[in-house]
């Protein structure tokens, strides 16, 4: 062993978000490689991943870790996607975010109160994630890889085009197998309708989230010209007491954006909306 690296055992290893970071970094690029050939990857790529870490970070770092490792991925990449699948739970695939209302985050918290680091915040590294312990691969059967999604547009309206045409494909072939099997031919006509309901619907969804998101980046623009403008900020978070904020809550919430330049200025880019999503998850905190 190396001098200067301490040697720790399984139990005692702390994974830091760095360390939590390149792990998923070096697995994405694995792969890609092809050497995630089903489920879990060779063994050689947890060797790759523990010999990084012990490198960049001074700590031993044993390839079993690094499996122990991916059962807490796992376990993090289920709790996700079953926040998902609920009611009253969006997604925002630009931000890498569940979303949901106030009443519904403080719903979900009082619930299960581990699961508030996964609502109204972005997921770092969600598509790394995706691909090392979802069902997204880098070979196989599988269609995106860590390169892909890379390159991989993020335009909401690209997004939509992309579902529509696939939704329009399946709708022809389920309208193919009906007009084989009965005489009738309504079977295309019925599913197009259906089709027709649901493309507009989500279209209209997509529209509102687009505007929202192109409203933030026009903001957040202006707002990264010059040095934040402490006294305006105080003033925008004083002005939320009329939401029935008090102003105690409201001069903790200030104190904590004068000392994080980039969550002010988000702040200040948001909605009255949006703000109020920020400031609820934020007092939540402090409790």
């Amino acid at each position: 062993m190396s001098k200067g690296k301490e040697k720790v055992s399984s139990k005692q290893f702390r994974w830091l978000p760095p360390m939590h970071e390149t792990m998923l970094r070096i697995l994405a690029q694995e792969a890609h490689k092809g050497n995630k050939p089903s489920s879990t990857f060779k063994v050689g790529s947890f060797a790759l991943v523990a010999k990084e870490i012990t490198a960049q970070f001074g700590v031993e770092c044993h390839p079993s870790y690094v499996e122990n490792r991916m059962r807490t991925l796992r376990t993090m990449w289920s709790t996700i996607q079953t926040i998902r699948k609920k009611s009253g739970f969006g997604w925002d695939d630009n931000l890498k975010m569940i979303t949901c209302d106030p009443k519904t985050y403080q719903e979900e918290v009082m619930a299960h109160r581990k699961q508030a680091e996964f609502l109204n915040k972005k997921i770092d590294m969600y598509d790394e994630l995706a691909i090392v312990v979802g069902k997204d691969t880098a070979t196989g059967g599988f269609s995106k890889s860590y390169v892909d999604l890379e390159h991989e547009p993020h335009n909401a309206d690209e997004s939509a085009e992309y579902v529509a045409d696939n939704v329009e494909e399946d709708v022809v072939e389920k309208g193919k197998n009906t007009v084989e099997s009965s005489t009738t031919g309504s079977g295309i006509s019925k599913s197009r309708k259906r089709k027709h309901s649901v493309s507009n619907a989500d279209e209209s969804v997509l529209t509102d989230l687009s505007d929202q998101l192109k409203e933030i980046a026009v903001a957040l623009k202006e707002i990264n010209r010059g040095p934040v403008d402490y006294t305006a900020l105080y003033n925008e978070v004083m002005t939320m007491m009329a939401d029935g904020y008090s102003e105690d809550m409201l001069a903790t919430a200030f104190d904590h954006l004068y000392e994080n330049e980039k969550t002010a200025r988000g702040f200040l880019a948001k909605n009255a909306r949006l703000r109020k999503l920020w400031l609820d998850s934020f007092l939540f905190t402090q409790l």
